[in-house]
C-alpha cells in the first residue's frame, strides 16, 4: 500500500489535485456510479503525505459531494417522467426500492437524506425519489449539507489516519494503530451483516402504493 501511496504522489498535482477531487465527485451527478468514499479515503492519504493541502481538499470533498447530489437531484426532478421507463434507470434504481424508500419519506420526511447516507446502496435511490417527489431545493440542500459536514471530515481522516498509520515510529504502535482499524472494518462489517440479515429474514421492508409510479406514465413515442 505504501508504493500505491508514493505513485499517487508522483501522479497528483498538488495545485490541481483538490480541483481533480471535486470532479470526480461531480461525476456521481450525472449517474457514474463513484462512492465517495473510494475518492474522499485516497484524498486524505494523499493529505498526510503532504501531496494535497488540507484546507482546499476538505472543501473540494465537501461542495464536491454537495454538488454532485444537487446535480442528481435536478435530474430526477426535472427529468424524472423521462427517466423512469429507461432500462439503464432501472437498472441504476429498481422501482421497488424506489417504493421503499417513498415509504421511509411518507413517515420520516426529510430525515431520510441524513439516513441513507449511513445504509449502503441507499444514497442514490433516496436522491432519486426526493428528486422525483418535488422535495423542497432548500430542505434537500440543508439536510445533505448538514450531513456532509460530518461524513466528508469523517472519510478525509479516515485516508490520513491509514496513511499515517503506515508510518509508526514503532512496531508496537504499528500493531495499535492495525488493531484500532480492524476493530472499525469489523464494526463496518457486522453493521452490514445486520442490515443484510434484516433484508433476507422473509418480510419484505414496507413500501409505497405503486400507483405513485402512475404519475410518471410512459412517453408516446
Amino acid at each position: 500500500m505504501e508504493a500505491w501511496i508514493n505513485d499517487l504522489i508522483g501522479f497528483v498535482d498538488p495545485t490541481m489535485g483538490p480541483w481533480i477531487v471535486f470532479g470526480l465527485l461531480l461525476l456521481s451527478g450525472i449517474g457514474v456510479p463513484l462512492g465517495e468514499d473510494i475518492i474522499i479515503i485516497p484524498a486524505g492519504m494523499l493529505v498526510q503525505q503532504e501531496a494535497l493541502p488540507l484546507m482546499p481538499t476538505l472543501l473540494a470533498a465537501y461542495f464536491g459531494v454537495i454538488a454532485g447530489d444537487i446535480i442528481w437531484f435536478t435530474v430526477c426532478s426535472k427529468l424524472g417522467t423521462r427517466l423512469v421507463h429507461k432500462k439503464w434507470f432501472k437498472r441504476l434504481v429498481h422501482p421497488k426500492r424506489m417504493l421503499q424508500v417513498k415509504y421511509q419519506f411518507d413517515v420520516r420526511g426529510a430525515w431520510v437524506i441524513v439516513l441513507s447516507r449511513f445504509i449502503p446502496a441507499s444514497r442514490t435511490t433516496t436522491i432519486t425519489v426526493a428528486g422525483m417527489m418535488h422535495m423542497s431545493y432548500w430542505k434537500f440542500i440543508t439536510a445533505t449539507a448538514s450531513c456532509v459536514l460530518i461524513t466528508a471530515p469523517m472519510q478525509l481522516f479516515a485516508g490520513w489516519w491509514i496513511a499515517d498509520s503506515l508510518q509508526a515510529k514503532s512496531m508496537v504502535e504499528l500493531i495499535v494503530r492495525l488493531l484500532g482499524l480492524v476493530m472499525v472494518v469489523v464494526a463496518a462489517v457486522w453493521a452490514y451483516r445486520l442490515w443484510s440479515s434484516h433484508r433476507s429474514t422473509g418480510t419484505k421492508p414496507p413500501r409505497a402504493r405503486a400507483s405513485w409510479l402512475r404519475y410518471f406514465p410512459r412517453k408516446k413515442k
